[in-house]
């Protein structure tokens, strides 16, 4: 009997698919990755994020401060108060400016900067393996999780390329796109993808944008060396 072990490397639990827990919530973002026949893969990863904790705080200042605005009746009577000092704190922004400085750090992330409002774009490259005999798990930083299936075979799982749950309450239109490039030699046994290659050196395709919509999924056997 074999043991379907499901091998968790969640992309959107790590921030920018990849690194900072629970600070990013994903907008658009495409997904390129490129299996090698020994297993071996790269990924390319670009879009926008937000950062759901600078968000949240904006959406609760601009709250406040239109909840503090005397109503037309009021102003002229508190025309001559003294304003009251406003408490001091964090700034909305501080908290992106620590998580930015943070992904800089690695060196997987090729490039990545604010856009406004909390956003940000980014680019991150890499590689990783699929490949290594006996059910093993993957550095929680690899995009692709991976077990071991009946008959030699691989189910392989971009899990974190889904709709977060943070994305409807902040009101964002999620849009991804994944494309998984298989080397020649490489069984597909099962796939949930959307489209599949039509031509030689094709992608298996899908695209995301529904809380509903599953992760890319793929069950593959290598070719033998």
């Amino acid at each position: 009997m074999y043991r379907l072990n499901t091998l968790v490397a969640p992309l959107l639990a790590l921030a920018l698919l990849l690194l900072l827990q629970g600070c990013w919530t994903l907008e658009r973002y495409t997904v390129r990755v490129r299996i090698e026949a020994d297993g071996s893969y790269k990924y390319f990863i670009d879009g926008t994020a937000v950062h759901t904790e600078t968000m949240y705080a904006q959406r609760r200042a601009a709250y406040e401060a239109k909840a503090a605005k005397p109503k037309a009746g009021e102003a002229k009577a508190d025309a001559h108060k003294p304003e009251a000092a406003k408490p001091a704190g964090e700034a909305p922004e501080a908290g992106l400016a620590k998580d930015l400085a943070l992904a800089r750090k690695d060196p997987r992330v090729q490039d990545i900067k604010p856009l406004g409002g909390g956003r940000v774009g980014f680019v991150v490259v890499g590689k990783g393996s699929i490949a290594g005999g006996e059910i093993v798990f993957q550095e929680r930083e690899k995009p692709l999780s991976y077990a071991q299936a009946p008959g030699g075979a691989l189910s392989v799982r971009l899990r974190g390329a889904v709709v977060s749950r943070n994305a409807q309450p902040l009101g964002l239109k999620v849009s991804g796109d994944v494309f998984i490039t298989l080397a020649e030699g490489i069984q597909v046994l099962e796939h949930n993808a959307e489209h599949t290659p039509t031509v030689p050196g094709g992608s298996y395709r899908w695209h995301i944008e529904n809380l509903k919509d599953p992760a890319p999924h793929l069950v593959i056997r290598l070719p033998k060396q």
